[in-house]
């Protein structure tokens, strides 16, 4: 069987992330993650090389790009294998955002001479110092990309999962309640004429009674016991104090 990584039709719940904003702010997390990586490795190369202390600021933003890097790489598979859990991007993109503010923070109040100064030899007096100048201007630029896009997903993250919670914890996205097969009634849900259909009103058609002719009435047990009584009921209730001793025998008797 070949094996499809992409095909996420049969392996995955269907995502709730509505696809053009999803990706298109991952895009520019990815982007601006890798300009900004290749930039502090850059600077970083050199300043080793001239046996500089690395700023807390550089380290900051290598530690946010390099983490937004990893984070992206799998996050992507996870949606495309498993299925995307909003609650899971939702820790990560905080954790992501804190960093980038962090970054931008700090290469804001860094840079802020920097930011102010034009890229050209008067200000920088050589091409290495232009260069310079552009790539700073460039990270400044980047690192606000980056948290801005890890932001926008993070506030998509909690509306997509706000989204999931008022629906229930799944719901099938593209359900159309139209396509649904019509009910049909069943063979005693069905208009009849017949006996059973109309109700104790309708007329019960027989034949083992004759025209005219009154039910009989049952011979079993129950009917034998009533008989039995009703014969009881007929003895004469002279009959029945003879049997008792009450000492009484009619008028004028001697005792």
């Amino acid at each position: 069987m070949m094996f499809k990584p992409f095909d996420r039709g049969a392996k995955t719940a269907p995502s709730q992330y509505p696809r053009i904003p999803f990706h298109l702010f991952r895009f520019f997390q990815l982007l601006s993650s890798l300009i900004v990586a290749g930039i502090m490795a850059y600077f970083t190369y050199h300043l080793k090389h001239d046996k500089y202390d690395e700023p807390w600021t550089f380290i900051w933003l290598f530690s946010a790009s390099l983490a937004s890097i990893a984070a992206l790489t799998v996050t992507i598979f996870l949606h495309c294998l498993l299925g995307l859990n909003p609650r899971l991007n939702i820790g990560i993109n905080a954790f992501l955002a804190v960093l980038w503010a962090l970054s931008f923070a700090l290469l804001t109040w860094y840079m802020a001479d920097t930011l102010a100064d034009k890229c050209d030899i008067e200000h920088w007096n050589e091409d290495v110092g232009v260069m310079v100048c552009r790539q700073y201007k460039a990270l400044w630029t980047f690192t606000l990309v980056g948290f801005v896009s890890t932001l926008t997903a993070l506030f998509l993250d909690i509306y997509v999962h706000r989204q999931q919670t008022s629906r229930g914890m799944y719901k099938l996205p593209d359900l159309d309640a139209k396509k649904r097969p019509e009910a049909t009634r069943g063979p005693f849900t069905e208009d009849s004429n017949d006996y059973g259909y109309g109700g104790l009103s309708a007329a019960r058609e027989s034949d083992v009674w004759a025209a005219g002719e009154e039910p009989r009435r049952s011979t079993g047990p129950y009917n034998e016991q009533a008989d039995r009584l009703m014969h009881q009921g007929a003895i004469s209730d002279s009959a029945v104090f003879g049997r008792l001793d009450t000492g009484y025998q009619g008028p004028g008797a001697v005792r």
